[in-house]
């Protein structure tokens, strides 16, 4: 998140173009899917790399799935979390080489599977000095998605001043994702299922960004927009709170629906702080609104998250 230059001293930026500034800020999240816990946002500079985020060393609860962007995913760190009992589970790195579990290099193309639909699993050493046992699992998607990937593939590298790999063009008709988790634990099919589950995480930016505004502010004053940002990361973090505390049973909540009954009935929370009102009725209104049409519209062709989660994924669509 870009930020006021003046700023630089406080939050550093990667400067220069490319999307770079001289002062940023990164924010750094861990979300708890199934009960809804957030850990965070915490705060570093813009040029921070992922791999440094503050939740590296943090562990993990045994049996969790642990589900990262690609920038997050440190196999070191990965298999510390192993002698705990946590798994990860990510998309594998276009430049990521395989090998046999007798140590030979494997030539992933020969192992790809050829129909759409199609998947395939096998286990095999990740790793460069250190290689770990991996279970590799594949599926072939539609020439839609793939397509749609190719543009993300040169939208994000034209938005970083980078070159797109021939190499990751040309997997992208594949879905190639990475666990150690067991397979009596974690199947093929709930591993497709679960990877979309990263996707909450943008959702959940997107709703910071776009509804709750923290990259917008109304003031030209670095210091100002300092406050200001800081200000609106704790009402979400707050508007997070009501939402786990009074919707999260309901797995078909909407999160946009949601943050709009926080916004709605945000004065009435500032009258409860000052004294005018008793917290505990401001919170049962939130309640009862956040209780009433605050729920996904159910999709057919595209079915959301929760559907997935129920009644399994279609092939067809691919994840």
């Amino acid at each position: 998140m870009l930020c006021p230059g003046e700023l630089a001293d406080c939050w550093q930026g990667s400067g220069g173009g490319s999307g770079g500034g001289e002062a940023a800020i990164k924010l750094h999240v861990r979300w708890d899917l199934t009960r809804g816990q957030l850990a965070g946002p915490r705060l570093t500079d813009g040029r921070t790399s992922d791999q440094c985020s503050p939740f590296r060393e943090v562990r993990l609860p045994a049996k969790s799935l642990y589900i990262a962007d690609l920038g997050y995913f440190d196999l070191d760190a990965a298999m510390e979390r192993r002698k705990v009992g946590s798994y990860p589970l990510t998309r594998a790195r276009s430049n990521t080489v395989f090998f046999t579990e007798q140590g030979q290099r494997l030539p992933l193309q020969a192992v790809l599977p050829p129909r759409v639909g199609q998947t395939k699993e096998l286990h095999v050493l990740v790793g460069g000095e250190q290689r770990y046992r991996m279970r590799l699992l594949l599926l072939r998607v539609p020439k839609e998605v793939a397509e749609q990937r190719r543009q993300d593939l040169r939208s994000d590298a034209s938005r970083r001043g980078r070159a797109v790999s021939q190499r990751a063009l040309e997997l992208a008709d594949w879905t190639i994702l990475l666990t150690d988790a067991p397979s009596k634990w974690l199947r093929l099919e709930e591993a497709l299922i679960l990877l979309r589950e990263r996707w909450q995480m943008e959702l959940l930016y997107k709703l910071w960004k776009q509804y709750g505004q923290i990259d917008e502010w109304r003031t030209t004053h670095s210091w100002r927009v300092l406050c200001e940002l800081y200000a609106k990361l704790i009402g979400m973090v707050l508007q997070h709170w009501l939402m786990v505390l009074f919707a999260w049973q309901n797995v078909q909540r909407s999160m946009v629906k949601l943050a709009r009954v926080v916004r709605d009935t945000a004065w009435t929370l500032m009258e409860a702080l000052t004294g005018q009102r008793e917290f505990s009725t401001v919170l049962h209104l939130i309640e009862r609104r956040m209780r009433a049409g605050c729920s996904m519209n159910t999709r057919r062709k595209h079915p959301n998250s929760a559907q997935l989660l129920k009644n399994g994924l279609d092939w067809s669509i691919g994840p």
